[in-house]
């Protein structure tokens, strides 16, 4: 039998902690998703999967985009094996399909032109089926682990989620001291006109990561432009105690909308600064309605039963409380091992 905890002050059962993080985790829906897949001849199957695409949305909008051509952008093609023999349905850029028919051998192989063409492609998908693009531009990676860091094309950040790129945030968390104990970590509340989540809490800072930014160069833009971080309070020296950076660890998770569209692997980034009690983040960019200081219990009991926070920020301030040993562990229930394991959770494959 499942086990449950009693929300405060009356006899309803809620879920755990730990269940709650895991109802985080949307990998379930992967029967109702296909993998989007490019030609990368260098790697050992010829191709890389990059991303994957909820069945209805394929059949009902991308198999019909169109080129300013006339030709179709996307190609379903059925029955592929891998070289781990998998045989599925992948979805393929047609420019990558004429471009890997074309190719007759590895030296004739232009990885920039092909890189430009992808581009240009998921641009004018963009066009067609986004109503409100992003100014930031994702990068589009393989999803192998011998292949990081390479890039195959450049999307827009609003299309991203509907193609399954992978998703990365970075998050800063001001926390108070006082008398060597921490009494509270500021959060901020989304701006109404956000197209995701509006008036839901968020860490101080948080952000999605461009194409042309290290992550810590993007905290440092994000810090400024929605709390008003001074820069020299996130130098990254080991003279700086107050600022830590645990970006080695980062959360890793399979996300989606609540209806169970944009299927995509999520990357969280985290960084700490212990701020001054007297100091209060101020939003310069207008995307932060108001900022609270919650103490280390009101955020210990939102995480467990409450509902202001974005779903996804459950985990992050999580991983904050257990970094910093804060978490009120309700007796036989919160193992933080096992926490941390549910927030760290391997990449699904698709084919």
């Amino acid at each position: 039998m499942m086990s449950s905890s009693k929300l405060p002050g009356n006899n309803s059962l809620a879920p755990t902690l730990l269940q709650r993080i895991q109802a985080l985790d949307r990998s379930s829906l992967a029967p109702s998703y296909t993998a989007l897949v490019l030609f990368h001849p260098s790697s050992s199957s010829q191709h890389a999967v990059v991303g994957h695409v909820q069945n209805s949305f394929m059949k009902s909008t991308l198999i019909n985009c169109r080129d300013v051509h006339g030709e179709p952008i996307f190609v379903l093609e059925e029955k592929q094996s891998n070289h781990l023999g998998s045989v599925k349905d992948i979805l393929r850029l047609h420019v990558d399909v004429q471009y890997e028919r074309n190719t007759t051998n590895y030296n004739a192989y232009d990885p920039a032109a092909l890189f430009h063409l992808r581009t240009e492609s998921f641009a004018q998908v963009a066009k067609k089926v986004i109503s409100r693009q992003h100014s930031d531009i994702y990068p589009v990676y393989p999803f192998a682990a011998n292949d990081k860091g390479l890039i195959l094309a450049h999307v827009n950040r609003s299309l991203a989620p509907y193609l399954g790129i992978d998703s990365v945030g970075v998050h800063l968390n001001c926390y108070v001291r006082q008398d060597n104990i921490i009494r509270g970590v500021w959060l901020a509340k989304r701006a109404a006109t956000k197209s995701h989540h509006p008036n839901y809490w968020d860490t101080t800072v948080a952000g999605g990561q461009p194409h042309n930014l290290s992550l810590y160069e993007n905290i440092v833009k994000e810090a400024h432009e929605e709390a008003g971080v001074p820069a020299e309070w996130l130098r990254n020296d080991a003279s700086n105690e107050a600022f830590s950076d645990h970006t080695h660890d980062p959360l890793t998770m399979t996300t989606a909308k609540e209806d169970g569209s944009c299927m995509k692997r999520s990357f969280y980034y985290s960084f700490d600064l212990q701020v001054p009690d007297d100091w209060q983040p101020t939003s310069v960019d207008g995307e932060v309605q108001e900022f609270k200081l919650y103490s280390i219990e009101e955020l210990d009991n939102e995480l467990r039963f409450g509902k202001n926070l974005r779903p996804a920020m459950r985990a992050v301030l999580l991983d904050f409380m257990i970094r910093y040993g804060l978490l009120k562990e309700a007796e036989g229930q919160d193992d933080c091992s096992e926490l941390s394991k549910s927030m760290r959770r391997e990449r699904i494959r698709l084919w």
